[in-house]
């Protein structure tokens, strides 16, 4: 077995893609489970990648992310509820990317700092620690297992 060296946003979500989730408390207490389908597709220098959410208690949220590429390690991504653009850096097999969620809770909604960790392991299994905060104080982490479904788009 042997590690991957380097992270490709777009190869690994060309496709069709899976995670698998949990929401924690800031104190390590699990308050929600979720699974991801997601479906990608490269237009140029640009990922479209398609998210439908489902919640343990059955909510269900969708979001399209629009991803491009600035270098071969620096990606910018935008999607509806964001406030800002999403920036990320890849350093081998790890993708730092932070940006800024407007969540809905109830019938308003709450902005909310994400700054993520992903890391490419072996077999294709993608690991994303994603710690969440409000005005810098800790409000929870978002732990993802993403596991690829179409392997047939790999360059």
């Amino acid at each position: 077995m042997s590690f991957p060296v380097h992270f490709d946003l777009f190869e690994y979500f060309r496709g069709a893609t899976r995670a698998y989730g949990l929401f924690e408390t800031p104190f390590g207490r699990c308050r929600r489970q979720l699974l991801i389908d997601l479906s990608g597709r490269v237009e140029g220098d640009t990922l479209i990648l398609d998210e439908a959410f489902v919640y343990d208690d059955g909510e269900r949220q969708q979001r399209t992310w629009r991803i491009q590429r600035i270098s071969h390690s620096r990606y910018r991504g935008t999607a509806a509820d964001l406030s800002k653009p999403a920036l990320g850096n890849v350093v081998a097999n790890r993708l730092h990317w932070r940006y800024q969620l407007n969540l809905p809770v109830g019938q308003r909604s709450v902005r909310v700092d994400f700054n993520d960790q992903m890391f490419l392991m072996a077999d294709d299994v993608l690991i994303n620690r994603a710690r969440l905060s409000k005005w810098g104080i800790p409000i929870g982490s978002v732990t993802l297992a993403f596991n690829r479904l179409d392997r047939s788009t790999s360059p």
